[in-house]
């Protein structure tokens, strides 16, 4: 049984296997040290091994509500049985090993009171951990132009993403439309959540950094990379399914390459870009236009990277055959673009 809502209160759903105490301890002491400060902070221990509990239970908070599961049950499992216990406005999501900055509660249940039929608010982030031994400085701050656009984005992979544990929820939208994770997905919960949320309401990321998000080196062990690499694929093709198509190894292939564009050029990736289109067009899932806009975008820079690419001059020329001169604009456009960002770094550097 869902619990009643409380309206303003924010409910804090951080899950916690076996984290380090360093780590944890910053995670906790972030989110009770924020400057808004009417939340409940709901703590679900996933049957650690360590020293967690009583990590978190030194903690003298009555602000702290601690679920101990009697056996591992996977983060899925945690994060719903975590949502049953909410009984707050607005659910944020934080991990065990990440750092809030004081005013994220604030800015975010701010914005999600003046915007009703926004479902999802993340916010920018700053990568620490092992990340920093590689590219110091590391902000991700995406934007999401419109609900119609993150749909089609979606569609093709987790793009923008909304980082998981920057995310604050609307509770009302969620119990309204059942939204809630899945738990067959062992990996890519927050893939789906955000699928699951685009189809009911606004999503937005703020442009600030609110987050500071622990990247590790070895979190995911080579098999657990390709169980993650299967939750992902399926959550394509429930999107797919709308439009009665059935995914194969290569279009999963040229999905990958319509949402990274720097993979190998590969000709069939246009053939399925108009697949994608006459599917759409038969069955309205999307907004044609904006699918024709966004894919055929993509389709550009793909090209872009097929000349950056190419081994020699006759292959550049046999890319630059398959756009037509009315795209020649755009190609210049990313030439231009990606030229101004390397001009950028340098000079930061």
């Amino acid at each position: 049984m869902e619990s009643k809502i409380i309206s303003g209160l924010v409910s804090v759903v951080m899950p916690n296997y076996n984290t380090e105490e360093e780590y944890l301890r910053s995670a906790i002491e972030s989110i009770l040290n924020q400057t808004y400060s009417n939340f409940e902070f709901i703590i679900i221990d996933d049957g650690s091994t360590n020293d967690s509990v009583s990590i978190i239970e030194s903690y003298d908070d009555e602000r702290i509500v601690l679920i101990k599961n009697t056996e591992n049950q996977g983060l899925t499992r945690s994060l719903n049985i975590a949502l049953d216990h909410c009984k707050g406005d607005y659910i944020a999501r934080m991990d065990s090993d990440d750092v809030s900055f004081p005013n994220r509660f604030e800015k975010q249940v701010e914005y999600l009171q003046k915007h009703d039929n926004v479902i999802v608010c993340g916010t920018g982030v700053e990568y620490i951990g092992d990340w920093e031994k590689r590219r110091p400085n590391k902000i991700i701050c995406p934007t999401i132009e419109d609900r119609e656009s993150y749909r089609i984005h979606l569609l093709l992979g987790n793009r923008p993403i909304i980082t998981h544990p920057s995310a604050m929820l609307n509770r009302k939208l969620m119990l309204e439309y059942s939204v809630r994770y899945d738990d067959s997905l062992p990996f890519a919960q927050d893939y789906k959540l955000w699928v699951s949320c685009s189809q009911v309401a606004d999503c937005v990321i703020l442009p600030e950094i609110l987050l500071k998000y622990r990247v590790h080196d070895k979190s995911i062990t080579i098999a657990r990379r390709e169980l993650q690499l299967q939750c992902h694929r399926r959550i394509i093709q429930d999107q797919l399914d709308k439009l009665h198509l059935q995914a194969t190894e290569d279009v999963f292939r040229y999905h990958d390459t319509l949402v990274f564009n720097k993979r190998p050029y590969d000709p069939g990736i246009k053939m399925w870009i108009k697949t994608l289109i006459d599917a759409n067009k038969k069955y309205r899932i999307y907004n044609q236009s904006l699918l024709k806009k966004i894919l055929w975008a993509k389709w550009t820079k793909i090209t872009y990277y097929g000349l950056v690419n190419a081994e020699c001059f006759e292959e550049k020329i046999r890319v630059l055959f398959l756009l037509s001169i009315k795209n020649y604009p755009k190609l210049i456009r990313v030439a231009l673009s990606k030229w101004r960002r390397k001009m950028l770094v340098k000079a930061e550097k």
